[in-house]
C-alpha cells in the first residue's frame, strides 16, 4: 500500500510518503542464532529477551529452524517527508527561491523485533534465492536534507 499527499498553504508545502505491506511472514535468523542461552558461556551474544524470559532454555537444546522463528512482517514507513517555504523572487537576482528540508525513512510503525521487516538476506544457494530471510541486516539509514533551490 502507499500514501502521497501534498498540503500547501500560501508559501508553504508538506509533501508526504508512505508505503507498506501486509501479510508477509519473515524467518527471523538472527533470533535463530542468537536464542542459544548456551552463547553465555562461550562468550558470545545472546538474545536480551532469551536472557531476561524467566523460562530458560536448557543449555542442550538444539537450535535448528522452525516455524518458531517465522513471525508477521506487516509494516507502515514514513519513507519521505518534505516541508518547503518559497520565498519567489528575492531582488532581482535570485528566482523561484525555496527554502526545503527532506528527511527520509523517518520512522516505521511495526511489531516485527527486527531492525527492519524490509530488510533481506539474499544469498542464491544452487539458484535458489533466500529472499523473505532477515539475517543480520542494517535497516535503511535516516536521512536529513536541508537545501535551497533556486535559478538565476
Amino acid at each position: 500500500m502507499g500514501i502521497n499527499s501534498t498540503l500547501q498553504y500560501k508559501q508553504f508545502s508538506i509533501t508526504a510518503s508512505l508505503y507498506g505491506a501486509f501479510g508477509q511472514d519473515i524467518f527471523y535468523n538472527t533470533l535463530l542464532n542468537v536464542i542459544n542461552v548456551s552463547g553465555i558461556n562461550a562468550v558470545r551474544n545472546i538474545g536480551l529477551s532469551v536472557y531476561k524470559d524467566p523460562v530458560k532454555e536448557s543449555f542442550a537444546n538444539p537450535v535448528t529452524p522452525s516455524s518458531r522463528f517465522m513471525l508477521k512482517g506487516n509494516y507502515l514507513k514514513m519513507t519521505n517527508l518534505t516541508a518547503s517555504y518559497n520565498l519567489d523572487n528575492v531582488a532581482k537576482l535570485f528566482k523561484g527561491l525555496k527554502i526545503y528540508i527532506t528527511g527520509q525513512n523517518l520512522f516505521i510503525i511495526t511489531k516485527y523485533p527486527g531492525f527492519d521487516p524490509e530488510a533481506n538476506f539474499d544469498i542464491s544457494n544452487t539458484g535458489v534465492p533466500s529472499v523473505g530471510i532477515d539475517f543480520v541486516q542494517y535497516p535503511s539509514s535516516r536521512t536529513l536534507i536541508f537545501g535551497i533551490n533556486f535559478s538565476l
